[in-house]
């Protein structure tokens, strides 16, 4: 797995790449990259954070959370949180493996990225406590320089210029950023 190598193209700076060894007091959590054909490409499910969020408010993210004590591993985080936030049936995402984890330092997750296919397109059902709003992207979008950029953003340590897609209007950064460049990587490497 490229891991640090492909992450460290879309980290914000000032952003720790890895979790240090002693540090402790961090959240396990999970998210899931959705794939599926459509349009004779392959698709991924993105969703943008209510504004409203204590962590990462309006950011474009994968569906996910933190680990709770009934999922029995990572892989059932990312299913759970997937099913609760915008309607994904568990039992019709075939699991293909998972990517590198990302440490976010300023809301200390360290996450897990799940890759699962779909045969279809999903049908959504928005928990909008959760989720503003639902969309997808191809692979070829992700994979096109193009579409890579920076932007001032406004943190929660200021304001810094970040790497990033942009996509249909949509500007995503941090982790997303991150697991998108791991994922574009594998997929140019077996294209």
């Amino acid at each position: 797995m490229p891991g640090s190598a492909s992450h460290v193209k879309m980290l914000p700076p000032g952003r720790m790449l890895v979790l240090p060894d002693e540090h402790k007091n961090y959240h396990d959590s999970a998210v899931l990259v959705l794939l599926f054909p459509s349009k004779q490409q392959i698709q991924l499910c993105l969703i943008r954070r209510p504004s409203t969020m204590k962590n990462h408010a309006g950011q474009i993210a994968f569906p996910g959370g933190k680990k709770e004590s009934e999922d029995a591993d990572l892989v059932q985080t990312a299913l759970r949180e997937a099913q609760e936030e915008i309607g994904i049936v568990r039992g019709e995402v075939e699991i293909l493996g998972q990517l590198s984890t990302v440490y976010v330092q300023i809301s200390e997750f360290l996450i897990t990225p799940v890759v699962g296919w779909l045969n279809k397109a999903p049908e959504i059902a928005v928990d909008s406590s959760e989720v503003d709003e639902v969309f997808f992207i191809s692979l070829d979008d992700i994979a096109n320089q193009g579409n890579r950029c920076e932007r001032e953003m406004d943190t929660r340590t200021g304001r810094i210029n970040v790497p990033g897609y942009e996509i249909d209007g949509f500007f995503i950064w941090g982790a997303t950023a991150m697991m998108l460049a791991e994922l574009v990587d594998l997929y140019l490497d077996e294209s």
